[in-house]
């Protein structure tokens, strides 16, 4: 029973419907009185000195202003992010409704859009993107991507399938990196230190720089960045008697160079790496709040990183863009997690770990035409040709301490047989409960294009389409004592190969009814690639493992009404969708209950909301930005796991939370040479499960607080920033993992919670 007094979750949820009510009733009557007036009056009302700034984006490839794009975007320019602190991709998300992030201890964090969840040991349902370059793993992701945002033009959250232009990377959407560009114009030098302070946790620095450098005027410019970060921890091992353990160190750069040796021609080399230790999980074993783990005998360190080269060419010609897009990104993750709490409860003896390592090499090659406005402004076109090829291997081996009670009678059992080899025993001595080894290679290729027409001065339509075949396949070498057990031998491999084409088209058109209003309708679809089977299950089982598992796909249906008001000081936004995704790739338990495997299962539907409203004041340089969102994710097709656990059509899909909103009152005011301004956020989720039929996560507000001092008459003053988020030190749950184990203790032994209140100083420059 939900107590309707105490819930503050559902106060809020009334409380936004209601808003939506009044924003929908605003929308439905406004419009055509305000259009009235301006027919009447014959003119429109005195213009401002002060209007909301338009973004440009370049989403699709192109630079377009993004209120007439017909897709649902969240941009934040690189500036905002500075002035935030932002520092990582947890710090961006939580500003965009409808979107959410989570991770867990054993898989990297991934992004949730619109309620379309991926499980985990599933590729991500919402892409990440360097530029045009994809960070996504296709199999069994193993290193979470994060750039940080230091030195970023914009970060852009595209909502819905990006399938027609950015293929499988980015099923249900994208979160896009857009870095600086080299200038041109001249020498500068931009820099910022950062501390930080956890409440009941550590302090740590923060700091980066970036350079400017015209080489040849107007012909080659290079831009170079350079960061390091730490992160301070806040949870407690007392097992192990160490504070702090969840500390995170990051350092990485970025290094462009532009070269334009004629008017006609424009290439961009961009060069990257990261390197992201997490000391150890910030997991805790209760949900009261307290930040500590008593059941975690070890540490669980994981080291990360990448290296990624793109290379961009482009020449105009009179009609036509010819653009080159040319990727490589390597990735390297190597992680030890300590999973004793989940075999033993308690954990007084290191039982269960799971040490994993993978490495992936991706390349990528893109061919587009793209057509310029000087040819013709109504009609606009962009066909291009697509390969792309990742190979992926994997270790994963999941070993037990030799003094356990019940390994000892299995050795003896296995001395006299002389089985004690390397797939059945670490290079230390440890029994290997279950290990694999993969060696996958995914291939993409396609031709895609879309062309816009405007038909009237009002009406525009848009058609497009991605053709593609995608191969997935390998070999998946298990061993193990479960191995054993279930194939009569140490080792058995298996090996697949899945070749899939399809194509995914897309359909949109916009509607100017005024110069201020603006309504549009989208339909498109995205998918994600299957692949080689990667579980072991029990042979004699009625409900094995398949051999391999294939791609998902979704469509989506998008209403949308954009408005403007009182000389585009006021913007009011409405997006009604529905998501409709066919045989999702979800991770289903073994009967025998030692082992999981990926399969695709029923079909899931989302049917939401977006309203977003944006206000500029007239004094003080006060703006008020509010967003609201609402998901109702269920599956649409009843369907058994193979432990036969049954899953009801009408099931709410796991981390999707139904409500979601962010709003932030920012300032900015000058007094004389002395400019002061400031953010105040509140952001809120409601509360979802991590998994079907399991306990509640989420369902937590944070409010963030940010107020600068700067002097643009003095270039050596830095600017001064003081920055506090979570400021009320709320205890918002992101994941939770239920063990199952009979002990009480073990009914639920692992939560992930949100930062604590933290509070950072922020020094920051330009030359």
């Amino acid at each position: 029973m939900i107590d309707e007094n105490n819930n503050w979750e559902l106060k809020v949820m009334k409380f936004q419907m209601k808003q939506f009510g009044v924003l929908i009733a605003f929308f439905i009557c406004v419009p055509s009185v305000y259009a009235q007036k301006k027919v009447s009056d014959g003119k429109s009302q005195a213009s401002s000195t002060r209007t909301i700034e338009e973004i440009i984006v370049t989403a699709t490839k192109r630079s377009e202003n993004l209120r007439e794009i017909a897709a649902s975007i969240s941009a934040f320019s690189g500036e905002d992010l500075e002035a935030r602190g932002a520092q990582d991709a947890a710090d961006i998300i939580k500003l965009v409704p409808g979107a959410n992030m989570t991770s867990t201890g054993d898989s990297p964090a991934r992004v949730t859009i619109r309620g379309i969840s991926s499980d985990i040991g599933t590729s991500s349902t919402t892409g990440i993107l360097f530029g045009n370059v994809s960070f996504s793993d296709t199999y069994v992701p193993f290193v979470s991507l994060d750039p940080n945002p230091f030195d970023m033009q914009s970060v852009e959250v595209l909502k819905g399938p990006q399938g027609t232009l950015y293929g499988a990377s980015a099923l249900n959407g994208a979160v896009r990196y857009v870095p600086e560009r080299p200038s041109f114009e001249g020498n500068e030098l931009k820099w910022f230190a950062q501390q930080t302070s956890i409440k009941g946790g550590a302090k740590e620095p923060t700091y980066g720089a970036a350079l400017n450098a015209p080489i040849v005027s107007d012909k080659l410019a290079l831009r170079a960045m350079a960061f390091k970060r730490t992160a301070p921890g806040y949870v407690d091992n007392l097992q192990l008697g160490q504070k702090d353990v969840n500390e995170i160190e990051q350092e990485g750069g970025r290094v462009l160079l532009a070269f334009q040796p004629t008017a006609k021609w424009d290439t961009l080399f961009t060069a990257a790496w990261q390197d992201t230790l997490k000391k150890d999980v910030g997991i805790v074993d209760s949900d009261n709040g307290a930040l500590v783990t008593r059941n975690r005998p070890r540490s669980s360190p994981d080291d990360t990183d990448y290296k990624l080269a793109n290379l961009s060419l482009s020449y105009t010609w009179h009609w036509a863009d010819f653009v080159y897009d040319g990727s490589y990104v390597e990735k390297t993750g190597d992680r030890f997690f300590d999973a004793s709490s989940r075999v033993s409860g308690s954990g007084d003896l290191a039982l269960q770990a799971q040490a994993y390592t993978g490495e992936s090499e991706t390349t990528g090659h893109e061919f587009r035409i793209v057509s310029n406005d000087e040819f013709n402004q109504d009609f606009k076109w962009t066909i291009g040709y697509f390969d792309w090829k990742q190979d992926i291997q994997t270790t994963l081996t999941v070993p037990v301490a030799v003094d356990a009670p019940f390994v000892l009678p299995i050795l003896d059992f296995l001395s006299p047989l002389q089985l004690q080899s390397s797939d059945l025993f670490t290079a230390q001595g440890n029994p290997i409960v279950l290990g694999s080894v993969a060696d996958v290679v995914v291939e993409e290729q396609a031709i895609f294009g879309e062309i816009s027409y405007r038909l009237t001065k009002d009406i525009e339509v848009a058609v497009g389409g991605r053709k593609y075949k995608t191969t997935s396949g390998g070999d998946n070498r298990q061993n193990g004592l479960f191995v054993l057990t279930q194939q009569g031998s140490p080792n058995f491999t298996l090996s697949g190969r899945v070749e899939e084409d399809g194509f995914n088209p897309k359909l949109s058109v916009t509607w100017n009814v005024t110069d201020e209003i603006l309504t549009y309708a989208l339909a498109s679809k995205g998918f994600r690639v299957g692949g080689v089977q990667f579980g072991v299950t029990t042979p004699l089982s009625q409900n094995s493992a398949p051999e391999t598992f294939e791609s998902d796909t979704l469509w989506n249906y998008e209403l949308g009404i954009r408005t403007e008001w009182f000389d585009n000081t006021l913007r009011l936004d409405l997006t009604a969708y529905q998501v409709d995704w066919d045989k999702p790739q979800s991770l289903q338990p073994d009967a025998s209950g030692l082992a999981v495997y990926i399969d695709n299962v029923g079909g899931v539907e989302s049917k939401g909301l977006d309203v977003a409203v944006q206000y500029l004041f007239p004094w003080a340089g006060l703006m008020l930005t509010s967003s609201l969102s609402y998901a109702d994710t269920v599956t649409t097709a009843e369907f058994s796991t193979s432990d036969g656990t049954a899953i009801p059509s009408g099931s709410r899909w796991p981390l999707a939370p139904k409500t979601q909103s962010a709003t932030t009152l920012s300032f900015q005011q000058i007094f004389g040479n002395w400019t002061v301004g400031g953010f105040a956020s509140y952001t809120a989720i409601g509360s979802t499960q991590p998994f079907f039929n399991g306990m509640e996560i989420y369902g937590y507000h944070q409010v963030d607080l940010q107020l600068s001092l700067s002097n643009e008459s003095y270039k050596w003053l830095p600017k001064i920033s003081l920055i506090a988020n979570n400021v009320t030190d709320e205890r918002g749950i992101t994941n939770a993992f239920t063990s199952g184990l009979p002990v009480p203790e073990a009914a639920a032994n692992e939560f992930y919670y949100i930062t604590p209140m933290s509070f950072s100083v922020r020094l920051s420059g330009s030359f």
